[in-house]
């Protein structure tokens, strides 16, 4: 389509048509960036490149000027706040509105991460247009993210998804990372860490400079840690990244960013709030299993012990992620981007729980003794693999100097296995092996799955976006997207993997949004946006449903009014939300397989406020307060039985986040002190356990100096204090529950994420 035979008349003709379905069709809100630039700002402000648009900087903090809530950290805050704990899911806690809780200062171990009252499988997560969440259970992964020096900034948009966003996910929100781009100039990067708990982090980034259009960099990183827990356990992995990017002709650009990760890990213990009351804070998985063989023919040998040791609770995964990102300027006022991805998931194993079952019931000399007469314990491995293949592709045209049209299209195709299989231990609770080639056998010599699934899901997603600024003060933006999921598995045949099947269902839905920003006047902005999103379920739930494909996906309605007064030394916002949320879904596990229920609808509404300014000599600012208010609009019903749960606070969501920050910056010296206060909230939907507030303080400090060498060009020393006062306490769900009363029919414990104690982390870097 050819930018000269588009006429004004049509032009004015498709815009209102554009805006019309929207209106009609109840409304949603479209997530881009303002059109009026940023010529009122001061030059003080400095600048970040966000989704390809130059926010400035108050400090090292971005002003945001899109219609709609949203919190970036600059690479500046990256350096700084990176290393206070889970690498990057871990500095996200800074930011309005975030609720993280467990993980540690090696950024391997992840955490749970939630949204104002969304959970990490309800947000959105991508870096350059790759998606981050695992395909199978939605929930996305920090192994995915890359290592946090190669990112340019990470931007949180708060209560729905870019109509662009290629994320089956995000109906509570999104979270986009943008990569560094290659310099240049060539240069190198050199990172040596050390910290509480043996850790250990090395990193090195190249930078091959530039010739004849072409531009590169490529890093390594290693990391090893001991976990903070009492007994055995321990992390490391290893990671390679890079970025090529050839430029050339009128702006036009590819870059083809690639991440190899390779990780060794064990877990957490998660206790129950019972358990915490009762052990020291530092338990962890610490009695062995006995082994799986030994014993006398004849006799049943029965040695049951299946308490979860330190060296069972590990996961061994690859994970490649492979993207280009095309930019192709085909006239100056048509610009196509092609942003095709592919990610791979394989040679991995998680062993997750020990289990003891007759062997008469498996039909399996498990002990090698001869006889089907014993109990001996073994463990279950997982050993999933992931192919997702995908792309997606958007032209921009410029009708006018006002108006921008959009027109997309997403397409993702994901095969996938999901293997756990009942695998023989050693004396110490160690798997014998976990590539897996020991899996225990029938007597027919068949291998013995718990589950042994295939599934495939497809997604196209296509979209039409127009943007426009139809007053000198006024911008609105208008979008409606289609989306079609199809999800297809097969469960295969096994001695306790069941009978076999397959089972499909279908996901399609209309999204409309829109969004309308007032520009005051220099420093006063005021926008109001609606969106409509979609989470289709997890694939499991059509292996966890006896009936096939009546899981329903998950649809909110959400909207946004807020207000920003920005000058050069100061940043407020304020946002009043109001989420509107069906069918949503309620995860529960039997045995390591994952099924899927309906929990009904949520409303979610509350009050965020933001603050971020400078104080003369050098000093800075920062605070933010959430109120959220998730309440539950049903009982909860299952099998004929119900909960009162109905006008509940959802469980996992504090009503109160509260955070506090002073810090320092010369240009050479730099040093925040940070305080988030986490509100009381919830283990269990029906609110029979509450879990007390609690404040954490996080300290950094940094000190950019010369070397007087002339091969040295920068060279920093960092130090990071995490939990400086040793605060104690559970910090967060890692598995909420429908009640935590004993007396009711749906009774289970929840189990929580802790505090890691104080933790000490320092950094050396070097710059060539």
């Amino acid at each position: 389509m050819s930018h000269n035979i588009i006429k004004k008349p049509a032009i004015k003709k498709l815009t209102l048509a554009v805006y019309g379905a929207m209106f009609l069709s109840g409304a949603g809100v479209a997530l881009a960036e303002d059109n009026q630039g940023n010529s009122e700002e001061s030059a003080d402000l400095g600048a970040v490149v966000v989704q390809g648009k130059t926010q400035p900087l108050v400090g090292d903090t971005p002003k945001e000027t899109i219609a709609e809530s949203r919190a970036t950290l600059s690479k500046s805050q990256l350096e700084k706040f990176v290393g206070l704990d889970s690498a990057v899911t871990g500095a996200l806690k800074y930011l309005p509105g975030i609720h993280f809780s467990g993980g540690d200062t090696s950024g391997i171990s992840e955490g749970n991460l939630s949204i104002r009252g969304f959970s990490q499988d309800q947000i959105g997560v991508t870096r350059n247009g790759i998606p981050l969440n695992d395909p199978l259970y939605l929930t996305p992964h920090s192994d995915f993210f890359g290592d946090p020096e190669n990112y340019e900034s990470i931007s949180v948009i708060y209560g729905g998804q870019s109509i662009n966003a290629p994320t089956l996910t995000a109906s509570g929100g999104s979270i986009e990372i943008q990569t560094v781009k290659p310099t240049k100039e060539a240069g190198l990067l050199v990172k040596q860490g050390f910290g509480s708990n043996n850790t250990r982090r090395s990193f090195v980034r190249a930078n091959l400079g530039e010739k004849n259009g072409f531009s590169a960099w490529v890093s390594a990183s290693r990391t090893t840690a001991d976990l903070w827990t009492s007994g055995t356990g321990a992390v490391e992995s290893n990671r390679f990244e890079g970025n090529l990017q050839y430029e050339w002709g009128n702006n036009n650009s590819i870059n083809a960013i690639f991440s190899i990760f390779s990780m060794r890990s064990n877990s957490y213990f998660h206790p129950t709030l019972a358990q915490y009351n009762s052990q020291p804070y530092d338990t962890n998985y610490s009695s062995a299993v006995n082994s799986t063989y030994g014993g006398t023919n004849g006799v049943a040998d029965i040695s049951a012990a299946t308490s979860n040791s330190a060296k069972l609770q590990r996961a061994d995964f690859k994970i490649q992620t492979y993207g280009l990102n095309g930019l192709f300027n085909l006239t100056d006022n048509v610009h196509l981007h092609v942003d095709p991805y592919f990610v791979r998931v394989t040679d991995g194993t998680a062993t997750v729980f020990a289990s003891a079952i007759p062997e008469s019931v498996l039909n399996a000399d498990v002990n090698g003794d001869g006889d089907l007469l014993d109990i001996r314990p073994f463990a279950g491995g997982v050993f999933p693999t992931q192919y997702r293949v995908g792309s997606s592709q958007k032209i921009d045209f410029d009708l006018t100097d006002t108006n921008v049209l959009q027109v997309g299209a997403w397409f993702d195709y994901t095969h996938a296995t999901n293997q756990m299989a009942a695998i023989p231990l050693r004396s110490d609770g160690k798997p014998v092996a976990i590539d897996g080639s020991k899996i225990i056998r029938d007597v027919n010599g068949k291998e013995i799955f718990f589950t042994d699934q295939r599934s495939r899901m497809t997604t196209q997603k296509l979209w039409v976006q127009d943007s426009w600024n139809f007053a000198s003060q006024w911008n609105a933006k208008g979008a409606l997207a289609w989306q079609h999921t199809e999800y297809e598995g097969e469960n295969i045949a096994g001695v306790l993997s069941g009978s076999a099947f397959k089972r499909s269902a279908d996901y399609y839905k209309l999204l409309p949004s829109f969004s309308l920003d007032y520009q005051y006047d220099q420093n006063n902005q005021i926008y109001y946006n609606a969106t409509t999103n979609i989470r289709v379920p997890a694939v499991a739930s059509i292996y966890g449903n006896n009936t096939g494909g009546d899981q329903k996906a998950e649809t909110t309605f959400n909207q946004e009014i807020g207000w920003r007064y920005s000058t050069p030394d100061v940043l407020v916002s304020a946002a009043l939300f109001y989420d509107q949320f069906k069918n949503r879904q309620v995860s529960y596990t039997s045995l390591g397989t994952t099924s899927y229920i309906n929990a009904g609808a949520v409303t979610t509404k509350g009050l965020e406020l933001a603050l971020n300014g400078k104080l003369p000599h050098n000093f800075n600012y920062r605070g933010s307060w959430t109120y959220v208010k998730a309440e539950q609009e049903d009982n909860y019903a299952a099998g004929g039985l119900e909960e009162n749960t109905k006008g509940n606070q959802l469980f996992n969501t504090p009503k109160n986040l509260l955070s506090l920050g002073v810090g320092y910056d010369d240009g050479r010296l730099y040093s925040n002190l940070l305080a988030r206060y986490t509100g009381s909230f919830y283990g269990d939907l029906a609110n029979t356990e509450k879990l007390s507030g609690y404040t954490v303080v996080d300290l950094n400090l940094g000190y950019k100096f010369d070397l007087g060498s002339k091969i040295v060009k920068k060279s920093t020393i960092s130090l990071n204090v995490n939990n400086l006062f040793d605060k104690e306490a559970l910090s967060g769900l890692y598995a909420g529950t429908v009640s935590a009363n004993a007396s009711s029919a749906f009774f289970a414990a929840p189990t929580y994420n802790r505090l890691q104690p104080r933790s000490v982390f320092a950094n050396l870097t070097l710059e060539f």
